[in-house]
């Protein structure tokens, strides 16, 4: 499957973001799902502006339309790896419809509505 330049974008756009360690496409029930695994350098919870970045900078990156974005964050610990907190600063992001996913993960539709119409990228 495609992602484009996806990882190396989200990396550039969102610098607490040091990974991008899965991509993967599914079906829902609307068409595409992108399901994103993000690496950070801290357990914080991520901010508005931060989410917002990350997801607009899928929807302009990304060479085909995702219906629904499933985004899921964590951070290296001594042991393994702690979950980020997405929801909080997901709340904040009208008029996205947001559903919680994961620990601390959430699922986000309606993209159009927030960031206009999809465009392939050049």
């Amino acid at each position: 499957m495609n992602y484009g330049d996806v990882a190396d974008a989200l990396t550039s756009a969102v610098p607490r973001i040091t990974e991008v360690d899965s991509l993967e496409r599914s079906r829902d029930g609307f068409g595409y799902r992108l399901s994103v695994g993000l690496v950070t350098d801290s357990v914080q919870p991520f901010s508005s502006d931060e989410l917002d970045r990350v997801i607009e900078t899928i929807w302009q990156t990304l060479p085909w339309e995702p219906a629904t974005i499933e985004l899921v964050a964590g951070a290296p610990t001594a042991e393994d790896e702690e979950p980020v907190d997405l929801r909080a600063a997901a709340a904040g992001l009208e008029p996205l419809t947001v559903t919680d996913a994961g620990q601390g993960g959430v699922s986000l539709t309606d993209m159009r509505a927030r960031y206009g119409e999809w465009t392939e990228p050049e």
